[in-house]
């Protein structure tokens, strides 16, 4: 039964498609009665990737018609050898008080332009409910398989952008339902459980909302700036205005790098129709004395590439100019805090 259960085991791909025995993982397999007990040793795992661990043993065992009642247990073993010694310059967050206004395309189209500027660029997708950024580089699940190595998740690289999201870990249209401590957790690994190297900028694409994935996230990462994006919507607008009051609460201040109007018109016979009014994102940012990074129309290339998974800024001249832009500016923005 013993040789059943190891055979079970060898289904469980890791590493290098190597499985779970030839990595050295199983240290122990327990026949009681009923009960099969199988003693997992990793270094500092992940916990999506622990229950991703449990689920597909608990699947390969139940193939062999070896058991019914399975039990697993995994004993996390800590290795100091195995902490990340990334070197990250400038980690930026990028954030709306209002969902749906395009900040993943956006995020995604920055950390593009960087790279295409020279620089070293990581892309963290911390939008635990509702991960875009494996959809806007078109990056597969089963893609990213095998990145987590000696206790260290390894991002994956698209476009020479360095990418994690908790999309990789999750079936297309899955709902994750987690309580905000868990998503602190996960969120915390990814920060400083991930080989992210040396990076000029990291870019934390964050979801929306000011809840207390927010708090956590900006007391716990050294962000230089944040980077705001929004409509003319008066709702929007309505929503960013909260967001700009938690990013400039005292005891978790984070520098404003500026506002970015994202849809802000539509081309009509070469005319510019404003769908969501006319300089509400200007208005507000002098209001609130907030710097105006640049405007966004509401192009058709830009969501027809999103769509494809391929950055519109690698295919288009006229968004690749625009974005090009924005991008000087924030990092001018940058240089004048630092």
């Amino acid at each position: 039964m013993k040789k059943k259960i190891e055979k079970a085991l060898k289904n469980v791909i890791i590493i290098d498609n190597k499985n779970i025995i030839e990595s050295g993982w199983v240290k122990k397999i327990d026949l009681l009665d009923n009960e099969i007990k199988i003693y997992l040793s990793l270094s500092n795992p992940a916990m999506h990737i622990k229950n991703k661990l449990i689920k597909d043993i608990t699947h390969s065992i139940k193939n062999q018609n070896i058991s019914d009642t399975i039990s697993i247990k995994i004993e996390i073993k800590s290795d100091t050898n195995t902490k990340t010694k990334s070197i990250i310059k400038n980690i930026i967050a990028v954030a709306s008080g209002k969902g749906g206004v395009g900040k993943s395309t956006i995020a995604t189209n920055i950390a593009v332009t960087l790279v295409k500027m020279g620089f070293h660029v990581g892309l963290l997708d911390a939008d635990i409910y509702g991960p875009s950024i494996p959809l806007m580089f078109n990056i597969e699940n089963k893609s990213v398989n095998f990145q987590y190595k000696n206790g260290i998740m390894n991002p994956v690289t698209s476009y020479g952008v360095k990418i994690l999201s908790i999309g990789f870990f999750s079936k297309y249209g899955q709902a994750i339902v987690w309580r905000g401590p868990m998503v602190t957790k996960v969120l915390r690994q990814f920060m400083h459980e991930t080989n992210w190297g040396k990076l000029d900028f990291l870019i934390v694409d964050l979801p929306p909302g000011t809840g207390d994935i927010h708090l956590s996230l900006l007391q716990e990462i050294p962000l230089k700036g944040i980077v705001i994006v929004s409509t003319s919507q008066k709702i929007a607008l309505s929503d960013v205005n909260r967001s700009v009051g938690m990013f400039r609460i005292e005891s978790i201040y984070v520098p404003i790098l500026g506002i970015i109007e994202n849809m802000s018109y539509v081309l009509s016979k070469k005319e510019k129709c404003y769908f969501f009014g006319k300089n509400g994102v200007k208005d507000f940012s002098k209001k609130m004395n907030i710097f105006f990074l640049g405007e966004i129309p509401m192009l058709q290339k830009i969501r027809e590439y999103s769509d494809l998974g391929t950055p519109v800024v690698l295919e288009n001249e006229e968004t690749r100019n625009i974005f090009m832009n924005i991008t000087k500016n924030i990092i001018n923005k940058l240089h004048g805090i630092t």
